[in-house]
């Protein structure tokens, strides 16, 4: 009958085991496909905006050439003409109507009527140089369309306007008279590189990822690092990139291909795709960068699912085994070699789900972005933050590079930290005499003792590559910081060391920006920023890295402006830490594993007898030997929280009660289960209740 019972489980938990095996091949798949999905919907949506725009304006730009080519209108219907235009475009930054030398009037050399929508006035464009003299720089927008035909121009930086231009010319020509055929003209139609920028900002790209869109050239018209636009090539970026997948993408790029590839992060804790296309109006180029975790989110469904399948497989395999027996009744060694299996699977189980856990990455808060260690993450971070700047009417913050490094570092308790280095911070020179120089570290410590900050050093610097100069400060600071740290899974707590830097006032309109540049490395695992003889003891410290969250306070600190303090970003400087399990194992389990094998001799030792003052005493001993251990974990670990180490004890206790009850029951009384082949039920539960216990445990904190 056992037997029939066992068939009919086993069959069960087979059926339960392949179809978890096929549901966890199925889900990797899906998540592959769901990246895909994602990332090729994206590009799309983005590809169709930058596209349907760009139509309109050539389609805009060949209806004013046709009419402006039949057509001699006066001064004043050429400036309506070119405002009614501007303003049927949303993405249109203005509309230059220019003649050639004296094809507007013949008293009238050059006539070149600019609309700025921006300012709402006109410029005239030939009272400051000749357009149309082709030797002179910066008249390609006129003369290259002139000779050439309609073209998209490169961009050009517009001093006055103090952005990126991008124009599409078209020219119209001479549809009567003497000069039938010949160039009367052109029509030029100025776009605001930072409407690419606008339009790719409002797509789900995560808080990492990142569009780029280029000229057929090369040369970028958007990314998130401003300094890039209009002055580098995607060209020099394939050939400074050391990451050969990227290199081949950057390569499909440039000669118009579409695709996408997958290459690990800087940091080799996530990958990333990078997908690209060309716009089909103009040939530009245009390429989107993803995380792949931020696109798929948490790895827990992916875990949950390796761990349903070792839980299944290691039911299905003890079920074998026992049918394997081929009895109604297992014997003694039967019994054994059960318990022993039993044991070894759940510890593995426990072992699986601990690893998984131990070497997850920490979750990330959804109140802050990921690891910024490149200028592409930050410029994306800043640009959004202005984006909203300029809708809430604010003033736009002017970035402050900041840098840290920390040389010396040691936790004082469970919850502050000393910790000592110096802090840089580059400021323009036109603002240092209207701002606050420096910043607070709020995280500090309420005790006077617990900060000192000393500003060390002020020179200016002369900005290199076409770089503003600056003013460089350096302060060296000692600080007891506050960390609010959770200990619920110690030892597989991942405590995230996080140091606020925050300006001294926020009307100063300023962010505090990672200062990249003046890293050798910026990759989070190479630990920029960080002494790399600091030691944390029982640690390992596995990140540092600056990242952004945002906050709103709710208050206006007197200042009687809320929008100040609404959505503020915070730089935060970051130290990841591991714990070393060994030093816990150590210091922790072994005593309670010492005391489950004492106990257990003391099972097999003991006979039945009528003497139970002995046994008693012993299981009191084991007890206080535990509730010692335990008092030292509660000394080191101060937390209101119970923590998953504290189990094991709990666990423990349990089985002294239990042990002790049945050396009592087994000693003095007849008890069937109990005598049975002298007390080998309990003996041979005795490990497995255990890991059983700890299993259920370990999965309810965990799974």
């Amino acid at each position: 009958m056992i037997k029939k019972v066992l068939y009919i489980i086993a069959l069960g938990l087979f059926v339960a085991t392949i179809y978890h095996a096929y549901e966890l091949y199925s889900f990797s798949k899906e998540r592959d496909h769901i990246v895909q999905d994602k990332g090729l919907r994206t590009m799309e949506s983005l590809k169709k905006q930058v596209d349907g725009i760009l139509s309109s304006i050539v389609d805009e730009g060949k209806k004013l050439a046709e009419d402006f080519g039949t057509n001699s209108y006066s001064q004043e219907e050429i400036e309506k003409i070119i405002k009614e235009s501007s303003l049927k475009i949303p993405a249109l930054q203005g509309i230059t109507a220019c003649y050639e030398p004296y094809a507007f009037s013949g008293d009238r050399k050059l006539f070149c009527p600019f609309y700025n929508k921006g300012t709402a006035d006109y410029i005239y464009v030939g009272d400051s140089y000749d357009y149309t003299d082709a030797t002179l720089d910066g008249t390609d927008w006129y003369t290259g369309v002139r000779d050439k035909g309609a073209k998209w121009v490169e961009p050009y930086y517009a001093k006055a306007a103090k952005d990126w231009y991008i124009d599409y010319g078209i020219p119209f020509y001479y549809t009567a008279g003497p000069n039938k055929g010949k160039v009367k003209g052109t029509i030029t139609m100025s776009f605001v590189t930072s409407g690419f920028k606008s339009m790719i900002l409002s797509l789900s790209l995560g808080k990492t990822g990142y569009g780029l869109i280029t000229s057929t050239e090369g040369t970028y018209l958007s990314h998130p690092v401003n300094d890039y636009i209009g002055t580098t090539n995607l060209k020099e970026t394939s050939e400074n990139e050391t990451n050969t997948v990227l290199k081949k993408a950057y390569n499909a790029l440039l000669e118009g291909q579409s695709g996408n590839v997958e290459h690990a992060s800087d940091d080799n804790n996530d990958t990333e795709l990078f997908f690209y296309d060309k716009i089909p109006s103009n040939g530009w180029g245009i390429g989107l960068m993803f995380s792949k975790n931020e696109l798929l989110g948490s790895k827990a469904a992916l875990n949950h699912r390796y761990i349903k399948l070792t839980l299944f497989f290691s039911a299905f395999l003890l079920i074998i085994i026992a049918i394997y027996f081929n009895k109604d009744y297992l014997d003694r060694q039967e019994i054994w070699q059960l318990s022993i299996l039993a044991t070894v699977l759940l510890i593995f189980n426990i072992l699986l789900i601990g690893y998984l856990e131990h070497t997850g990455s920490r979750r990330i808060s959804t109140s802050e972005s990921p690891p910024i260690a490149d200028v592409s993450s930050l410029g994306s971070f800043i640009n959004k933050q202005q984006t909203r700047r300029r809708e809430l009417k604010l003033p736009e913050s002017t970035p402050i590079p900041t840098g840290m490094f920390i040389e010396r570092m040691a936790f004082e308790n469970s919850y502050n930290l000393n910790i000592g280095g110096r802090i840089w911070q580059k400021y323009p020179l036109n603002l240092v005499e209207t701002i606050s120089e420096g910043f607070r570290l709020p995280q500090t410590s309420p005790f006077a003792e617990a900060s000192f900050i000393e500003e060390v050093s002020r020179k200016e610097i002369k900005g290199i590559a076409g770089k503003p100069d600056y003013l460089l400060i350096s302060w060296d600071f000692r600080v007891t910081v506050q960390q609010y740290l959770n200990y619920e899974n110690f030892p597989f707590d991942k405590r995230h060391i996080s140091l606020d830097i925050v300006p001294i006032s926020n009307e100063d309109h300023l962010v505090f920006t990672p200062d990249l540049a003046s890293y050798e490395f910026t990759n989070p695992t190479r630990k920029p920023g960080l002494n790399q003889n600091v030691i944390v003891s029982g640690n390992n410290i596995m990140k540092s890295y600056f990242n952004y969250s945002v906050a709103s306070y709710d208050t206006d600190f007197g200042y009687g402006a809320k929008t100040l303090f609404e959505e503020v970003p915070i730089l935060h400087y970051n130290i990841d830490l591991r714990r070393i399990l060994l030093n816990t194992f150590v210091t922790y389990l072994i005593p309670i594993f010492v005391v489950l094998i004492m106990m257990y001799i003391l099972l097999i030792a003991c006979s039945k007898t009528e003497e139970r003052q002995g046994i008693i005493e012993a299981m009191a001993a084991f007890f206080f030997v535990l509730i010692f251990s335990h008092i030292d974990l509660r000394k080191e670990i101060i937390t209101a929280d119970l923590i998953f180490m504290e189990y094991f004890y709990f666990v423990t206790y349990l089985m002294i009660i239990l042990t002790t009850w049945n050396l009592i029951t087994y000693a003095k009384n007849k008890s069937h289960i109990f005598d049975f082949n002298e007390n080998q039920v309990f003996k041979a539960v005795y490990f497995p209740f255990f890991f059983l216990a700890m299993l259920i445990i370990t999965l309810s904190k965990f799974y």
